[in-house]
């Protein structure tokens, strides 16, 4: 079963979800804002992909530069 990658963890990261642990059976212990939560990894891999606005975001600054 593979881990949340670096990049993964670091978007999480940044939207407020601290990952603490990931246990073998694929579920996720995360800090949040709102206390300890726990996720499915899947979940997590989801909640990890670039969305539209961070793309534009993205794509706007390389077009500046």
């Amino acid at each position: 079963m593979s881990t949340l990658t670096y990049a993964q963890r670091s978007t999480l990261a940044s939207r407020g979800v601290i990952v603490t642990i990931e246990y073998s059976d694929g579920t996720v212990r995360c800090r949040t804002k709102e206390g300890m939560k726990t996720y499915t990894k899947r979940d997590l891999q989801e909640m990890a992909k670039p969305r539209f606005m961070d793309r534009l975001t993205a794509w706007i600054g390389g077009v500046a530069q």
